[in-house]
């Protein structure tokens, strides 16, 4: 049978790419009118200043003065407390305008205690049901309204807190470092909202141990209070004026002075937890009749600390800790690549300061640390330095080795590892810093161990250069077994080396280096990468090495603020050219792009890439490929998005050559109340002949559209959430090139981020093939997995 063409597929998924934009534009063009009449702007209800008198603030820096009773955190203002707080007002849209007048007025008001600091905001609104509010899990409140503040407790410019709070008092909170936000953050703090007539009140309360700051009398903080106002465009309100033209976030901060004799003291927190659990499987997953093993229940205990040695160091320490995970990780398609794919971290315990040992080249990679059975660090910081340490015993220790054209994966027993940064800050928003990681294989002998210098420095305010050199030296564990899997491959200057691990010694050394400029209008960023072929990092995450790369990327933001339909145009290009270390030519990229945003919170990326690369020692010109992508948050009720990328692509095999590539991947959450979620991922890709050839290992000739890959990925969640601490969550997961289905169903208790209580499961099911010809196929479960969990913070 011929093989089935992909112009039939390519024509339906187009057909369908344009019924789902026409219905997305029939969906904005309603919300649009509905939009229109209900009116856009608060400015005649609430007091708005008029346009042509309207301006900025100018005066950021300002006193508060300590309160004398506490509030109750219930999101309503009615406490004498606020009465005497100072209040911030006359707040700027700084997007999609630049410092002009808001469609909606905000207040915010500020004061402390001893041991708590405490923020009131007032969110007037002239059309309270269009505030958008969901009652959800902590940290997922961004599609929302949503208030806050950003505090920069060190007043370096550089480095701060960020919490925020929906009208429904649900919390979020980050860290901000550079131009970069964690998520992962989180901390304590209280929080509480309500939806009025005219709008929307929420108040926070923030433990001042709960956070670093200097060791001193009296503090100075930098202050930026942001309000998010989803409408026809996603507004962006701020107490204080942002220029475009000045990247760095916190320069631009105001300055709260009066916050007297605070803080933290050694508080002392303890989080033991508790866990049962009891597993199931398949006794061989290759027989369809193979018996069914249910293991004997098992329970464990753990314990964390956290101790405040100072206000602005801690020390964290955990013994056997339960770094399992609740939710899986969505599964990646992994066809037509040869390199290690990344997941994010997600254990709570690696995840606080992590930002503190982030660097250009990817040295630290906490899930390289992957069954510790103790663990502890210390993160802090002193006036302008900045330091982390990290240790960890490892009982099961992955290994990613990285190479020319590939990564290869191996798995030893037992290691340590010591982590080590330390950063100095200069100037508005740059630095110097080292960092240094070791790892010691104690089953194999093997170890790791990488020393390395980076830096940024910022000038002139929109110009910026980066660079990090890291030198590293290697000897492999002497266990051929452990590599038995791996590639036959030959590195080092004569090709001395080779894969396995048979406990060879080496150095190695990467670089990174870049520079570039982020203004108002005119971007870009140039660099150069270089690394060695002996180049290691077994606590990071390095998929490649061998190389020498050059790139630029170049866009210019077009400003299209009387427009109706669009708010920003910027065209973009981007070039590559890469080699080995032998010079021997590898790869070279063009791709011309634009990216639009629009109206109604909608936003489109569309590029052509051009490209040429040798891979497994073939020369493959003709890479010609679209792709694009579409986000869209126009409605409460629905948002979503779509990419696609076709065109002829490098197949990555044993015979390399041209293909033609066909992927898309279609994601939205449906939101019908403000309590039930789902969410639905849809990855899809396709790999076909594009030249009629004979295959080398069969001889069977092979017509042009026949398959090469085709595998698609189904991921949906639904939640349902009770009440702001209690919640249901279903993931289902289906990976077609396994024939592999997935359940996982939990119910989760949080009172905050760190007193949990789990109770969950997770179902693997498999497709066989019958044993009788001709029935259908059927599934099987081949593993399964009950667990329960509680946890609890104490806090001295």
């Amino acid at each position: 049978m011929k093989p089935k063409s992909s112009t039939t597929g390519r024509s339906i998924f187009l057909v369908g790419t344009l019924a789902f934009v026409v219905a997305l534009g029939a969906a904005i063009d309603a919300e649009t009118k509905s939009e229109s009449d209900h009116g856009d702007s608060a400015a005649s209800a609430n007091g708005v200043p008029d346009p042509a008198t309207f301006t900025p603030n100018k005066d950021l820096v300002f006193h508060i003065s300590r309160a004398a009773e506490r509030p109750k955190i219930d999101g309503k203002l009615d406490d004498p407390i606020w009465n005497h707080a100072i209040k911030l007002d006359n707040f700027s849209e700084i997007s999609p305008g630049e410092n002009v007048e808001p469609s909606a007025v905000t207040e915010a008001y500020l004061t402390y205690d001893e041991d708590n600091f405490y923020v009131g905001f007032i969110c007037y609104d002239d059309d309270v049901g269009r505030v958008r509010a969901t009652i959800t899990d902590r940290d997922a409140i961004f599609q929302d309204d949503f208030i806050g503040i950003m505090i920069d407790t060190f007043k370096d410019q550089q480095n701060g807190y960020e919490f925020f709070v929906n009208p429904h008092g649900i919390q979020a909170d980050l860290r901000r470092t550079g131009h970069n936000e964690d998520e992962s953050y989180d901390a304590v703090w209280y929080s509480g909202g309500q939806i009025t007539d005219y709008g929307w009140t929420a108040e926070m309360s923030i433990p001042f141990r709960s956070i670093r700051f200097p060791d001193a009398p009296s503090q100075q903080w930098g202050l930026h209070v942001l309000r998010i106002r989803p409408r026809g465009s996603r507004e962006q309100i701020s107490w204080a004026p942002f220029s475009r033209d000045d990247v760095c976030f916190f320069c631009q901060a105001g300055t709260i002075n009066g916050i007297d004799g605070v803080n933290q003291g050694k508080n002392l927190e303890l989080l033991p937890y508790v866990i049962g659990s009891q597993f199931g499987e398949m006794d061989d997953t290759e027989d369809l009749n193979s018996a069914f093993t249910k293991d004997p229940a098992q329970s464990d205990a753990g314990l964390g600390l956290k101790y405040g040695i100072t206000p602005n160091y801690t020390m964290d320490f955990t013994y056997n800790p339960d770094f399992s995970q609740i939710e899986s990780d969505a599964a990646q398609i992994d066809v037509n690549t040869t390199f290690a794919l990344f997941f994010p971290e997600r254990r709570p315990f690696f995840l606080e300061g992590a930002d503190i040992f982030d660097t250009e080249i990817n040295t630290v990679y906490t899930r390289t640390i992957n069954d510790p059975i103790m663990a502890g660090k210390i993160t802090g910081k002193s006036g302008k330095t900045t330091v982390g340490y990290m240790l960890a015993r490892d009982d099961l220790t992955p290994y990613i080795i990285p190479f020319e054209e590939s990564s290869q994966y191996a798995v030893d027993g037992r290691s340590y590892s010591n982590i080590f940064r330390i950063k100095r800050d200069f100037l508005e928003d740059s630095f110097y810093g080292l960092i240094a990681t070791d790892r010691r294989n104690e089953t194999n002998g093997g170890s790791n161990t990488n020393v390395g210098l980076d830096t940024r420095i910022r000038f002139l305010e929109n110009y910026s250069i980066e660079a990090h050199v890291q030198g590293s030296y290697t000897r492999e564990p002497d266990d051929s077994t452990l590599s038995e899997e791996f590639e036959d491959i030959r590195f080092g200057d004569k090709n001395q080396y080779d894969s396995f691990f048979n406990g060879e010694e080496f150095p190695g050394y990467a670089l990174e280096t870049g520079f570039g400029r982020n203004a108002k209008h005119w971007n870009f960023w140039t660099w150069y990468q270089d690394y060695s072929s002996t180049f290691r990092a077994e606590n990071g995450f390095i998929r490649a090495n061998n190389y020498r790369e050059l790139g630029l990327w170049t866009g210019y933001m077009i400003y299209t603020d009387n427009n109706r339909f669009t708010e920003i145009l910027q065209p973009q290009f981007n070039w590559g050219r890469k080699y080995n270390q032998d010079n021997l030519f590898k790869d070279e990229w063009i791709q011309p792009s634009i990216w639009v945003r629009f109206r109604k919170q909608t936003n489109i990326w569309s590029g052509l890439l051009f490209s040429r690369e040798r891979f497994g020692g073939v020369y493959v010109d003709g890479i010609r490929r679209f792709s694009g992508n579409i986000n869209t948050n126009f409605s409460a009720f629905l948002s979503g998005g779509m990419w696609t990328g076709f065109g002829h692509s490098l197949v990555r095999d044993d015979y390399p050559r041209l293909g033609n590539q066909t992927g898309y991947e279609f994601w939205g959450t449906l939101k019908p109340t403000s309590q039930i979620q789902l969410s639905l991922t849809y990855s899809s890709f396709r790999m076909e002949e594009l030249n009629g050839r004979e295959d080398p290992d069969t001889g069977d000739w092979l017509e042009p559209g026949s398959e090469i890959y085709d595998v698609y990925i189904v991921r949906a969640r639904l939640q349902y959430q009770f009440t702001r601490n209690l919640f249901f969550r279903m993931v289902t997961q289906y990976v077609d090139s396994d024939n592999l289905v997935e359940f996982d169903p939990l119910l989760s208790y949080k009172l905050n981020p760190f007193t949990v209580f789990f109770i969950g499961s997770s179902h693997n099911f498999m497709q066989f093939e019958p044993n009788v010809p001709g029935e259908d196929r059927l599934y099987r479960q081949t593993d399964r997995t009950y667990f329960v969990k509680f946890q609890y913070m104490f806090r001295g």
